[in-house]
């Protein structure tokens, strides 16, 4: 009995940030992007897709639900900021609109698949590790799965010109991500200081 409702909470929390990931993508997706391709999209921060994959690791209480909660996690965040790509408009796809809707859907799917695989095999691999991240946090605690929260709020504005090729503005909003990674630190250091001190307190 206990067994079934341990793995009932396991699949209720998967299913929980399998819908929350789902709902930020589309969210982000929505943020309007700017015309002027040397201004930064809100929407294209990845930051917070970590931070989703580690707190439905931290969730779980083995490390194969906590990877496989963080990839879901990741990969819903995928479909649902990509969703809007896809259509049933025959034209999209050079077709004549007298096409059936299921060669259509069909036409759509896969072109669409094809499209964000890169993305979700990204997903797949940073949702596995920040999720384990997040079960090897909520065990033990450790300094350095902690840390790697605040890692890509950290990296990302020096990693995007890399990407790019270009510096992409405005530096306020890259002052800001580095500046959210830095709190997360401090809740870190504070987090370990305070657990500390209960395990030494009489």
């Amino acid at each position: 009995m206990k067994n079934v409702m341990v793995e009932r909470r396991n699949f209720v929390l998967l299913g929980a940030f399998a819908i929350g990931g789902a709902l930020f993508g589309f969210a982000v997706s929505s943020i309007p992007s700017p015309s002027d391709p040397t201004v930064f999209w809100v929407g294209n921060f990845s930051s917070p897709w970590a931070v989703l994959a580690f707190l439905a690791g931290w969730s779980q209480r083995s490390w194969l639900w906590a990877a496989c909660a963080g990839a879901v996690a990741d990969i819903a965040c995928v479909v649902g900021f990509y969703c809007r790509f896809l259509t049933l408009d025959p034209s999209a796809f050079g077709l004549a609109r007298s096409t059936d809707v299921m060669t259509v859907a069909l036409t759509s799917a896969s072109h669409w698949i094809e499209f964000v695989s890169p993305w979700v095999g990204i997903a797949l691999a940073a949702g596995l590790i920040y999720g384990s991240l997040g079960r090897w946090w909520g065990r033990s605690r450790s300094f350095v799965a902690g840390a790697a929260v605040a890692v890509p709020f950290i990296a990302e504005p020096w990693l995007w010109p890399l990407y790019v090729g270009f510096y992409k503005g405005p530096t306020v909003l890259w002052a800001a991500e580095i500046a959210v990674g830095l709190l997360v630190l401090a809740w870190v250091v504070t987090a370990l200081r305070r657990t500390r001190s209960t395990h030494v307190a009489p």
